[in-house]
């Protein structure tokens, strides 16, 4: 059982031992969610289903706030300098909150005080994915391609400091290879130009990856994750694939609240989340595009994020990834 799956099972245990008695009560009538990327992305989305969900399940009115720009700083700060009174939460990448740091020499907060863990909610396994024309059909293929020809291998990231560029960094680190990055603004250009045939490679959320390898402009080569996807189960994961374990990062959507929240409002929003969760059909209908939903305790979260810091820290810093 993985970790994520591990949370799940702990929210639940959760909700179960928490009965009525709440020392401070969650009051707000309409809450903003605010999500840090475009009207349409998985996040967005996300967060209008869950918030869909929380208003049948408390009879609250939730509203979704898209606030994109610089790597999900924008809408992160805005939720940082919202009262701490339930009524504003966020839907990031926790990925995200985590490595701004590292790339950034200056943000206008530091997260660990600025915002509060409410629960994961989705995770996206990532795919690696190579252009049809490239000559190489397996992943120790594409290893031994890009050994024999040092950075000619050329990889489209999301952008400089994106998930998918500290990703291809990991996976080239761990399997022993260099490569050569052409930053796209987003991974949705990225894509598009790998099954145009611009970059050799790009992981990236498998559905849309998958999508292009139905019109074999694109070839999958592994997923991260410890066991094959069902939309896709002819993509070995990167240990079948001949990787090491954890070479591909995976994406974890996650709720959180304003710093100075009280803890006793934070378990009642927990608590709502995973009752909405548990009650909609959100687990089947996202699984079919790629992404696991569930949700996790807010002390689990955080010490995910704890171990992802010390983790992406290193890779980033031996990667020379910066951001100015």
């Amino acid at each position: 059982m993985n970790l994520f799956k591990s949370c799940v099972l702990g929210s639940v245990m959760l909700v179960a031992g928490l009965g009525g008695a709440h020392a401070q009560a969650w009051t707000p009538s309409t809450v903003r969610i605010v999500v840090p990327y475009p009207a349409g992305t998985e996040p967005d989305v996300l967060a209008r289903d869950i918030g869909n969900a929380l208003s049948k399940q408390t009879g609250k009115t939730f509203v979704v706030d898209n606030k994109p720009g610089a790597n999900s700083i924008i809408g992160t700060d805005a939720v940082a300098k919202a009262e701490p009174d339930g009524a504003t939460l966020l839907m990031v990448d926790r990925l995200a909150l985590v490595t701004n740091p590292m790339l950034y020499s200056k943000l206008p907060y530091k997260w660990e005080e600025a915002v509060k863990p409410v629960t994961d909610l989705a995770r996206v396994n990532l795919m690696l994915g190579v252009r049809a024309g490239l000559p190489v059909k397996t992943f120790t293929e594409l290893v031994a391609y890009a050994k024999a020809n040092p950075g000619k291998l050329n990889v489209g990231t999301g952008g400089n400091g994106h998930v998918t560029h500290i990703g291809m960094e990991m996976l080239a680190k761990a399997n022993g290879y260099t490569q050569t990055y052409v930053p796209y603004k987003g991974i949705g250009p990225a894509i598009t130009g790998l099954a145009g045939g611009e970059v050799d490679a790009v992981i990236a959320g498998g559905v849309a990856l998958a999508a292009q390898a139905k019109s074999e402009r694109v070839r999958l080569l592994a997923i991260g994750d410890e066991q094959r996807a069902g939309f896709a189960p002819e993509v070995p994961t990167i240990t079948e694939a001949g990787g090491k374990a954890g070479s591909i990062p995976s994406t974890v959507f996650a709720l959180f609240a304003p710093g100075k929240v009280p803890d006793a409002v934070i378990t009642q929003i927990h608590q709502a989340v995973v009752q909405a969760v548990a009650g909609s059909p959100m687990k089947a209908n996202y699984a079919a595009r790629g992404l696991e939903v569930g949700t996790s305790k807010p002390a689990d979260t955080l010490a995910s994020m704890k171990q992802e810091t010390v983790k992406y820290e290193q890779v980033i810093r031996e990667a020379g990834i910066r951001i100015e």
